[in-house]
């Protein structure tokens, strides 16, 4: 986002101070450029969003909110938008049936062992795993709806990985 918009004001939100810590890593040689770039740490589900926005992106992290949470979330996110904002959703779903998320697993154990990760490295992810609360999609698209966003849709999907938006109704 930082490169495709040079011109834009960027606020980083993250639960963790660690991995701000590593985003700012990331952008210092930016940073040195021009002050655009904000880190702020901030749990989403206990806290409202500051600042008003007209884009917000989250990637791989909202699969991390149980769905009364994710729910609540939507409408923090709805409010912090200005009118006519966007937001974008890069994150994992839950298949919608038991079958399909059966299928979905397999298919990223399959993929990650190809990509030649550890039987070790593996086990660290389904760890990991264990802390997700993760909401199908069209669960997902109804709660963005129910919040206020219109021309809610999927962009794009790939076994458990969706990239979904919403728009804030221009006044």
């Amino acid at each position: 986002m930082a490169e495709a918009f040079p011109n834009a004001q960027i606020t980083l939100l993250d639960i963790s101070s660690e991995m701000l810590g590593k985003a700012q890593e990331r952008f210092a040689r930016q940073a040195e450029q021009a002050p655009r770039i904000h880190y702020h740490t901030l749990d989403y589900i206990h806290a409202e969003i500051p600042g008003r926005y007209d884009v917000i992106v989250s990637a791989l992290s909202l699969h991390h909110s149980p769905p009364a949470d994710l729910r609540a979330v939507f409408q923090k996110i709805y409010a912090a938008l200005t009118d006519g904002g966007l937001f974008i959703n890069a994150d994992q779903v839950l298949g919608p049936t038991p079958a399909l998320e059966a299928q979905y697993q397999q298919a990223w154990l399959r993929q990650i062992r190809q990509l030649g990760c550890t039987e070790h490295e593996i086990a660290l992810a389904l760890g990991r795993m264990q802390a997700d609360r993760t909401s199908t999609l069209d669960d997902q698209l109804t709660w963005l709806k129910a919040a206020g966003f219109e021309q809610v849709d999927c962009w794009y999907k790939h076994y458990r990985f969706a990239v979904y938006a919403g728009h804030k109704h221009a006044a």
